[in-house]
């Protein structure tokens, strides 16, 4: 009986190595496959997926809006900027695009423009 059990852990052992390894090499091809997706959409110049499932792919117009220096204007608001700048850049960033949204919608409900006004990420 002892043979017998050591026997079925050494195949389970096999089998979850095997497993594991199926895994791994799994995952390394959603990776290959995700790189090449990206690669032929901005081929293509398609819009990012997250445009897509807002948007959709039918007749509506959008106005992007990039912020080119969101440093500077983090800069200019308050004095911490630069070093959170250099800290955690994609944080300030992000608080930047934020503030830039809540501006947007404001402005435009002062000029009688009826907009969507969202933030989306685009790599």
């Amino acid at each position: 009986m002892g043979i017998v059990g050591i026997v079925l852990i050494v195949v389970g052992l096999v089998g979850v190595g095997y497993a594991v390894g199926q895994l791994i090499r799994l995952r390394g091809e959603v990776r290959r496959l995700d790189v090449e997706l990206r690669e032929a959409a901005d081929r293509a110049d398609a819009l990012p997926p997250d445009l897509v499932a807002a948007l959709g792919s039918g007749q509506r117009r959008v106005i992007a809006i990039e912020l080119l220096n969101p440093f500077e204007l983090a800069g200019r608001s308050t004095w911490f900027a630069k070093p959170l700048a250099a800290v955690t850049p994609d944080l300030l960033r992000n608080v930047v695009n934020q503030r830039a949204v809540s501006l947007f919608r404001e402005k435009s409900v002062d000029f009688g423009v009826q907009a969507d006004v969202t933030l989306h990420h685009a790599e």
